[in-house]
């Protein structure tokens, strides 16, 4: 069988540079997706612990926590052997192999039990739905570390995820709307 070749993306976002290689049959092979950047722009991250990146893809949001705060120990998950495969070389590409895990697991199943997080970041697949964004939210709940934020970008129905983040997060909110997305937050409290 013929592999394709893979495709370069090179962008910067808030000054830092990433590359990534990406291939036909990944989310937004060819670019870092508009969804994905606003993200970028508008994390909240801790100073130190856990984070994890939930449906990592190619790996753009877990390998820009990585490369912005190297204290930080970066778990990256997606449930498609091929987003891990391909995040696994673009963790090597851009030099975070020292504070990045990559596993294949479908939200939290094969993550370790005893590990918890400060942050909870993800670009959730619209093909997947509410469904997919109710069970992130209600995994991530029983993740988080008290203090630990969740913080995730939608395409419009920001008032289903707020409302979504509201029944398990007393202090769900917008933080940004920029071209149709938005990014929604809350803190395990």
């Amino acid at each position: 069988m013929n592999n394709p070749k893979p495709l370069v993306i090179a962008t910067v976002v808030n000054g830092i540079p990433l590359t990534f290689l990406s291939k036909s049959g990944l989310f937004s092979k060819g670019r870092l997706d508009e969804g994905t950047r606003v993200l970028l722009e508008n994390l909240i991250l801790p100073e130190q612990g856990n984070v994890i990146d939930v449906g990592c893809g190619y790996g753009p949001i877990g390998i820009y926590i990585a490369k912005i705060k190297p204290q930080l120990k970066v778990y990256m998950v997606d449930i498609n052997p091929e987003a891990v495969k391909t995040t696994r070389t673009n963790v090597k590409l851009n030099n975070v192999e020292d504070r990045v895990i990559v596993l294949k697991s479908d939200m939290f199943s094969d993550v370790p039990k005893d590990i918890t997080f400060k942050g909870i970041y993800s670009n959730p697949p619209l093909s997947k739905g509410r469904e997919f964004i109710e069970k992130l939210i209600s995994e991530a709940y029983e993740r988080l570390e008290i203090n630990g934020i969740i913080e995730l970008v939608v395409y419009k129905g920001e008032e289903i995820a707020l409302d979504l983040l509201r029944k398990t997060f007393s202090n769900a909110k917008l933080l940004k709307r920029s071209k149709g997305y938005n990014v929604v937050m809350a803190v395990k409290v």
